[in-house]
């Protein structure tokens, strides 16, 4: 039997409020998802919330503990270098397919985020990190393959999780601005060999500089 649509669209939306708190940071990793307390929270039954929690543990941004119940996800550093490996092989990925197949607009759309990355590098951690995600998001949504956004998609969310394990220093940020730049001139020369060993290098990189940072 199909359930009815309206339940589909509570579930949804139960889904969608708790992603965007857990990863607004409204609910921090640990925290204990109660089915009953967010149920009367949200005023929806417990069902849509049941339903909506477990949606959450399959795309990572929760775990369920046998005595415990489900919990926001805390990501460690062997996690967060797990995400790296991945994302080193789906947005290069990307990156290959998009030279290909980017219009002119994305291009552009491409280097004005740069530009604005290139001043956030100094001094403004967390409007480059926004920038970060709105650069890799723009080469994988104009890949053309669905399979690898929707995957993209998902370890987005979990690097979410990842802030307080990341680096925040200017070098850092700045050798990061510099490898994006080298990422979108392959993408520009629609070189989609050399944009693939870019943007592999650069999240190998990366994971790298995370994993010797807090060796």
């Amino acid at each position: 039997m199909l359930q009815p649509v309206a339940s589909t669209r509570v579930v949804d939306l139960v889904r969608d409020r708790l992603r965007a708190a857990i990863l607004a940071g409204d609910l921090p990793p640990g925290t204990r998802l109660s089915v009953p307390e967010l149920a009367r929270q949200l005023e929806v039954s417990r069902s849509p919330v049941r339903e909506a929690v477990l949606l959450l543990v399959g795309e990572g941004l929760a775990v369920e503990h046998t005595r415990r119940g489900v919990e926001v996800a805390r990501l460690d550093l062997t996690d967060v270098l797990e995400l790296y490996d991945l994302r080193a092989a789906v947005d290069a990925l990307a990156a290959r397919l998009a030279a290909e197949r980017m219009a002119s607009s994305d291009l552009a759309a491409l280097r004005g985020v740069l530009d604005a990355q290139g001043a956030a590098a100094i001094g403004d951690p967390k409007s480059f990190r926004d920038l970060d995600e709105r650069f890799h998001q723009i080469i994988v949504q104009t890949c053309g393959n669905s399979r690898v956004i929707r995957h993209s998609e998902l370890l987005l969310r979990e690097m979410r999780l990842a802030g307080p394990l990341l680096l925040n220093e200017s070098w850092h940020l700045k050798l990061s601005h510099e490898e994006h730049r080298t990422i979108e001139r392959a993408l520009r020369q629609r070189d989609g060999s050399a944009a693939e060993m870019a943007m592999r290098s650069h999240l190998e990189r990366v994971s790298q500089a995370v994993k010797l940072h807090h060796a």
